[in-house]
């Protein structure tokens, strides 16, 4: 008999990269530093800054999966943008999918508007949500519509990243998920009351 046990390797990259979401996300951009990093990661700071450059460039690199994952959810959703519950409901899914898996990025991408012109990924994540705010105009039909629709987007986005502030005690991600999922479909009115159906 013989036992096979599977055991997931983190490259230290990897976990210097994990560290400093966690990081840059609880205490911000500007108060961590490579040493912070290093400390937290049970690394070296020569070590951080063999496999990145500076903070800036951690920074980038640190938030380049949520920015790729961000870009191809619009790409996807512009594709199919049109006023219809069905289009709302598919990109309202995957917005929420988005954030749940990319929680930490979107924390800072939030938090760090102000840090647009001087670092390249954030300034690539102000371009994005330009673009999502041109494509909910297109997926809305008026101006009611269009508000309602920015405030529960946002409203989702921000209540999740800022789950501890809130004092709303953290959720599991499936169940998060599914919470989500709903407030939004009612919000929207992409689910129809009991009555008119």
């Amino acid at each position: 008999m013989s036992l096979h046990f599977r055991l997931e390797v983190v490259s230290n990259h990897d976990h210097i990269l994990q560290v400093s979401l966690e990081r840059f996300a609880h205490q911000g951009i500007a108060h961590t530093t490579i040493q912070d990093v290093a400390d937290h990661a049970g690394s070296s700071k020569a070590n951080v800054l063999y496999h990145f450059h500076n903070k800036n460039h951690l920074v980038d690199v640190a938030l380049a999966p949520a920015l790729e994952a961000l870009s191809a959810l619009l790409e996807r959703s512009n594709e199919s943008a049109t006023h219809d519950a069905g289009s709302r409901r598919v990109f309202i899914d995957n917005f929420v999918d988005f954030l749940i898996n990319h929680r930490l990025a979107t924390h800072i991408i939030v938090a760090h508007p102000y840090l647009a012109e001087e670092s390249k990924s954030l300034g690539r994540a102000h371009q994005l949500m330009a673009q999502m705010a041109e494509m909910v105009g297109e997926m809305t039909d008026g101006e009611e519509d269009r508000l309602r629709f920015g405030i529960a987007v946002s409203g989702a986005t921000y209540a999740l990243v800022s789950s501890g502030i809130l004092g709303v005690p953290g959720l599991d991600d499936e169940a998060a998920r599914e919470g989500l999922r709903e407030v939004l479909g009612q919000m929207l009115r992409l689910e129809q009351p009991e009555a008119s159906r």
